[in-house]
């Protein structure tokens, strides 16, 4: 049991690396990508509710210490998508493709509208700000398509050792 936190814990140090050392390459229009939002959805999905919201809240607290003027935030939507995307993605079935993009939408949705409401408190709502969390919400979407795909099709993968 202990090693399923760990092994989580261990997969979202390798996604948070890549957010902080990786996704600043690909800003496009001052928008970082958040490639956290697709290893926190494919987390929820793949793993019992308390071992994603535990390995969420750690890599989220972790993130927010590299962004002190927001400290907390993140750490806060994290849990919250944990949350809100769990009690989504209950009554689907597992395998379900349209369940899986339709997370994956209300996911990047919820954390677009969070950041909006949360900036548009702190620095005021401005069009440029809008401007910003659109160019964010599609990016951080298309992003976590290809993210999210790739770890599912990586997940399922089985390794296959014959010795002769």
């Amino acid at each position: 049991m202990v090693l399923k936190y760990v092994w989580a814990f261990l997969f979202g140090l390798v996604f948070l690396y890549v957010q902080l050392l990786l996704m600043p390459g690909l800003a496009l229009g001052g928008v970082i990508p958040n490639i956290l939002l697709a290893w926190l959805i494919f987390n929820i999905w793949s793993k019992p509710t308390g071992v994603s919201s535990v390995s969420a809240f750690l890599i989220g607290i972790m993130y927010d210490t590299t962004l002190p003027s927001t400290f907390g935030m993140n750490t806060l939507i994290f849990v919250l998508l944990c949350v809100i995307i769990d009690l989504f993605r209950k009554p689907f079935e597992v395998d379900s493709i349209v369940a899986k993009i339709l997370t994956l939408v209300i996911g990047n949705l919820v954390y677009a509208v969070i950041m909006h409401l949360i900036m548009g408190l702190g620095f005021g709502f401005t069009g440029e700000l809008f401007r910003l969390v659109l160019i964010s919400f599609a990016y951080n979407l298309g992003l976590s398509f290809v993210v999210f795909w790739a770890m599912t099709f990586l997940s399922k993968l089985r390794l296959c050792i014959v010795n002769d």
